[in-house]
């Protein structure tokens, strides 16, 4: 049986993101299994553990924009079984205000996190 390590609950969310570091830009990239702690950016090309960079993510629902913008440092490098890279786990190092609040609504829009009490 597997043991759940995480402190914080992953919900599938599929959107795109960029995450530029080291003068490399990683554009249009699928991010998904997303949590208030971190996630999964899909990508051929990741980068080595420890990398650090800026995180964008864009969120449109309906006419309202919304930007999620986080330091990250790459956490580890997800591979296959027959071990070609898919993409890289990406740890917020720091998110501003703003951007918490839109990552918190997303992931509890999407059943990751419990409603508080007497809250709809």
């Amino acid at each position: 049986m597997k043991t759940e390590r995480r402190k914080h609950p992953r919900v599938d969310f599929v959107v795109q993101a960029s995450f530029a570091a080291e003068g490399l830009e990683r554009k249009d990239q699928r991010c998904e299994n997303i949590s208030m702690s971190g996630l999964l950016l899909r990508t051929e090309a990741p980068l080595p553990v420890g990398t650090r960079g800026r995180l964008l993510i864009v969120l449109v629902c309906g006419e309202e924009r919304l930007e999620v913008r986080a330091e990250c440092r790459v956490s580890r490098v997800m591979e296959d079984a027959g071990g070609k890279a898919y993409g890289m786990g990406l740890e917020y190092i720091s998110l501003d205000p703003d951007s918490s609040i839109a990552l918190y609504n997303v992931v509890r829009y999407q059943g990751g996190l419990d409603r508080p009490e007497g809250g709809s």
